[in-house]
């Protein structure tokens, strides 16, 4: 497997350009911040995207330039209004995969990890210099109804310089040999020692 695998869901910081209204126009709308899956059109326009509360939206103001046809993980800032939204910011989250097989710990801080939908999301802080790491999963054992996982993480040599906050997210499906109700305990090497939670799926 090769590394840029890990990669294949995750998308650059996006931006959506939205017009901006005077204070005597119109107030500054309340945006929802949550994670989402969006989905593109053939032209690779970002026109539609379920909440990980399983809220679907059509997007009014598609985010343009993507891959066509395809999945992407973000976190998205957008106001609703009905079965609509605009999104006024979106940021990429990785898509992590099952990368068992070129295993690597380096640390990483860590902010929070929680469950929603179908993923365990992560809300990591690494140091970076602005290079590429690299993120995905490990399955170190399943018996009994339990799975434990670790957290992927290879700093590829990029020097630790500034805190860069990360999101990824863990499909919860992609762990096989587990059913509805078992346990899935998430490790993550810290530059404080091991951190772990229990999820159920």
């Amino acid at each position: 497997m090769k590394h840029h695998s890990l990669l294949i869901l995750a998308i650059a910081c996006l931006t959506a350009i939205v017009s901006s209204c005077s204070k005597e126009e119109e107030a500054y709308p309340n945006i929802i911040t949550e994670m989402a899956d969006m989905y593109t059109d053939a032209e690779g326009v970002g026109n539609k995207f379920i909440t990980d509360a399983g809220v679907t939206y059509t997007v009014t103001n598609g985010i343009t330039d993507l891959a066509p046809n395809a999945l992407y993980r973000i976190l998205c800032g957008y106001v609703p209004s009905g079965n609509n939204a605009a999104i006024y910011q979106a940021q990429s989250v990785f898509y992590l995969r099952d990368s068992t097989e070129i295993a690597k710990t380096d640390p990483t801080d860590v902010m929070s990890a929680w469950r929603a939908g179908k993923y365990i999301n992560i809300y990591l802080a690494p140091l970076t210099q602005g290079g590429t790491q690299y993120w995905g999963f490990i399955i170190e054992k399943i018996e009994s109804g339990h799975a434990w996982v670790r957290l992927h993480h290879n700093q590829n040599n990029d020097p630790r310089s500034y805190t860069q906050p990360t999101y990824a997210s863990l499909p919860v499906d992609d762990i096989k040999g587990i059913q509805e109700g078992d346990i899935i305990t998430l490790s993550i090497y810290t530059f404080n020692g091991i951190q772990t939670w229990d999820f159920k799926k």
